[in-house]
Parts: structure tokens; C-alpha cells; sequence
């Protein structure tokens, strides 16, 4: 007896398994999969992602209510001063009174062990006395940093705007589950990190006095960065020789209540990098931010994109001018490359030439980018930050981080390269800001 071909012996396993037996046999199986896969596998797929939603949205709902019978919630009067407890039987109104009745040295402690925000607030809303202890601000400080870590100065100074931690932990809380799988601040974080960069928290520890033009070569990373940024040097060259020659040819310096106090550069970028998504987001804070510059006394503001190149978006002008809005509505992404150093020292140029801006002008330069550069072009981006802080006085870098995988410690780092301004390290790696980060890389 001759042995069975593998072809042979596979279509008699298929056809003694499954019956498939000729070709009608597989068409006919094919179509019933099909028809199974349409009529039975996606719709259980898509009821159970409906259920999976509703189970987020009631998850979502039941945070935000919980956080919100604080504030709904009118605590009970105490039973030592009415004699009465209202909604709960005689023994344990008893046992309620005897527990109000404890010195604050004894309640304290137990109210500290309290380590479920839910529990606080359950307790908050039973006793005019417990509701002052369960919302003190010390004891949402630490529900606070339980949930998010030990807080940053700028944290800090949320909770302040914000009116105590409880009511940060709210806002946290919220925008937390609003972002899903994206890190971004509360409304109340994003708020004290504007505030903190129009009041010049930050900046280089030159003296108001005019920066002499530094020497060909004085960029603080030395030889070591080649001149890929030539033409970035080139441009801060070309406008501190302008500046020079002014003065020279006895140009009259602005009067003093001509000079801007404050001049914000927006650095956007445009890079392939960026998403469509990303892009929209930045261009939205820059709308948010134009209102914090704009309140600020003499205060100026302009956009700059940069990709492989940079260029202006909107013009130096008061951030509440029509023309900036304009301009922000009127961006289209530029695609390509990310050279950070570009547009530092456009910004620089800018800056070295607006005649509103003198010696005493607070410089402010803000890099929204999702920090996707390799080693060569963090060096060259944060030479370029060195210098310019080195050229001009009162020069300060903020960062926020916009997109996938965006690169914080580079970030930092050129941060760190326009100084602390005597503020310190922990000042200065607190101008970077997560504004809209998700950790998975694009590809």
C-alpha cells in the first residue's frame, strides 16, 4: 500500500475533523464563519466595550459625587450643644455624643487614621465638629500626597489659588479621570504656573545693566557643540552688532515708561513629532497663557513655530491685541525636524532688537515641544540657551510638555542651562510643566 501524500493526509484530517470535503464544503465554511463573525463575535465585542463604559462613567461619577457631598452635605448641629442627633437610634446617638465629647487632643489622632478620602468625607458630614476636622487643611495635604505625591511649590501655590487642599485634591481628582491615560494639570496647577511665569519666578542672575556682546566662541558649551547652530549664533551676532551700532550712532534708548516689563516668547513646535491632537492642545494654552501675560502691567507677547527652521507667528505686541488671536488661529503645522536651538535664537534676535525692550525687561522664553531630540541637538539647544541667557539680562526658560513620549530629562536640562536665577535647582527643574503627556512613544 503506498503512502499517502501530506496533502492527501491533511485533507483527510480536515475532512474527518471539520467535514470539509471539497471545495463547496470549504466555501460553505467560510460563509458560515463569516456570518458568525458578523452576526455573533462583533456584537458581543461592542456590547461588552458599551458595558466597559458605563462601568468607567459610573466609576467616574461615583469619584465626583463622593468629592462633592463635602460640599452639599450641611453637618448635623453638634449633641452636646442641641441634645440631639438626628437620623440614628437612641444607643447611637449615645455613642455619637460620647465620641463629640472627646478634647481635640483625643480626636485629632483618630481622625488622622482615617486614610480613605470617602471615610473624611462621610465623617465631615455627620457633626459641625467633625466636619472642622475631617476638612482641615493639614489632613488633605497628606490625603493630597497619598494620591499624587509629595507636592511641588507650584502645588503649593495651587492650593492656595485653589482655596485649601481639599479643594485641590477635588480638582486633581477630576482632572485626573477626565485625562484618562494623558498626565495633564488641573486648572488651578495650570493657573499657579502661569501666574509664577509672568511674575518672574526664575531667570539668570545677570544684573539689569546691558550684557556686553559675548566673543566669537563664548557659548558656555565651548568647541565641543559644532556649529550646526552657526546660524542661530549668526543671528544673535547680527543683533547684538545692531543693538552696538544704534547706541553708537547715538540712538535714544527708550523712555522708561516705554520699556516693557515683561516680553513672553512662545516657542511652538511644529515637528513631525507633534500630532494634529498635540499641536491643537498647545495652540489652546496659548490662548489660556496670552491672558496671563496680557494682565501683567507693560507686558508683551509673541509666538515663534520652529521645526527644522523657526518662524514668526505673531509679532512682539501686547498679548491682548486682536492681531494674536489671529495669528494663533492662523497656524498650520510646519512638520519636520525639531531644532529647539533655531528657534532660541530667533527668540534672542527678537528680543535683542524690539526697541520696547531694555535692560530691565523680565525675558521670558516658553518652549511647548514634546522633547524628541537626539543627544547632539539637547547640546546644541542648550548651548544656545546658555548663550542667550549670557547675552541678555533677566532671561528665563519654561518648558511644557505636549504629546507621546516626551522627553523630560532633556527638557530639564535645557532648562537648567539659563540658570536658576537664585532660586535654586529645584526652582529651575519646576519650570518644566506637564501640559498634555501620555508615556507611550508615537512609534
Amino acid at each position: 500500500m503506498a503512502h499517502d501524500s501530506a496533502g492527501t493526509r491533511v485533507q483527510r484530517f480536515l475532512g474527518d475533523t471539520f467535514g470539509v470535503r471539497g471545495s463547496r464544503n470549504v466555501t460553505s465554511w467560510l460563509v458560515a464563519g463569516a456570518a458568525a463573525y458578523y452576526l455573533i463575535y462583533l456584537p458581543e465585542q461592542q456590547k461588552a466595550q458599551e458595558i466597559l463604559a458605563q462601568r468607567e462613567a459610573a466609576k467616574r461619577l461615583a469619584i465626583e459625587r463622593g468629592l462633592q457631598d463635602i460640599d452639599r452635605a450641611r453637618p448635623i448641629a453638634d449633641p452636646q450643644d442641641t441634645g440631639l442627633v438626628q437620623g440614628v437610634g437612641a444607643a447611637r446617638s449615645q455613642a455619637a455624643a460620647c465620641l463629640a465629647s472627646l478634647p481635640q487632643d483625643l480626636l485629632g489622632p483618630l481622625i488622622e487614621n482615617l486614610t480613605e478620602d470617602r471615610d473624611l468625607l462621610a465623617l465631615a458630614a455627620t457633626a459641625q465638629r467633625f466636619h472642622l476636622a475631617a476638612t482641615a487643611d493639614g489632613l488633605w495635604r497628606r490625603q493630597f500626597a497619598a494620591r499624587f505625591g509629595e507636592p511641588s511649590r507650584l502645588q503649593v501655590a495651587a492650593a492656595r489659588l485653589a482655596g485649601g487642599w481639599l479643594a485641590l485634591t477635588k480638582e486633581k481628582v477630576l482632572a485626573t479621570a477626565d485625562a484618562g491615560a494623558w498626565r495633564k494639570p488641573c486648572d488651578a496647577e495650570l493657573q499657579a504656573a502661569l501666574r509664577e511665569l509672568v511674575a518672574g519666578g526664575g531667570g539668570n542672575d545677570a544684573a539689569a545693566a546691558p550684557a556686553a556682546p559675548a566673543a566669537s566662541g563664548g557659548c558656555s558649551a565651548g568647541g565641543s557643540v559644532a556649529s550646526a547652530g552657526s546660524a542661530g549664533s549668526a543671528a544673535l551676532n547680527d543683533a547684538a552688532a545692531a543693538a552696538a551700532e544704534a547706541s553708537e550712532e547715538g540712538d535714544a534708548a527708550p523712555a522708561e515708561e516705554e520699556v516693557d516689563e515683561l516680553a513672553v516668547v512662545f516657542l511652538v513646535d511644529g515637528s513631525g513629532s507633534v500630532g494634529d491632537e498635540d499641536f491643537a492642545c498647545m495652540t489652546a494654552f496659548l490662548r489660556t497663557a496670552a491672558g496671563a501675560v496680557a494682565a501683567a502691567p507693560r507686558s508683551k507677547a509673541a509666538v515663534l513655530q520652529f521645526s527644522n527652521d523657526s518662524r514668526t507667528e505673531v509679532p512682539l505686541a501686547a498679548a491682548d491685541a486682536p492681531g494674536f488671536e489671529e495669528g494663533v488661529a492662523a497656524m498650520a503645522r510646519m512638520n519636520g525636524g525639531t531644532n529647539i536651538a533655531a528657534a532660541v535664537s530667533k527668540a534672542g534676535a527678537l528680543l535683542a532688537t524690539a526697541p520696547s525692550v531694555g535692560a530691565a525687561t523680565r525675558r521670558v522664553l516658553v518652549l511647548l515641544t514634546d522633547g524628541r531630540i537626539d543627544t547632539y541637538q539637547a547640546k546644541e539647544a542648550g548651548a544656545m540657551v546658555a548663550r542667550l541667557a549670557d547675552e541678555q539680562a533677566n532671561v528665563a526658560l519654561w518648558c511644557f510638555g505636549v504629546g507621546r513620549g516626551v522627553d523630560a530629562g532633556e527638557l530639564r536640562r535645557i532648562i537648567a542651562a539659563a540658570g536658576a536665577g537664585g532660586h535654586g535647582d529645584a526652582a529651575a527643574a519646576e519650570r518644566y510643566v506637564e501640559l498634555c503627556v501620555r508615556d507611550d512613544a508615537p512609534w
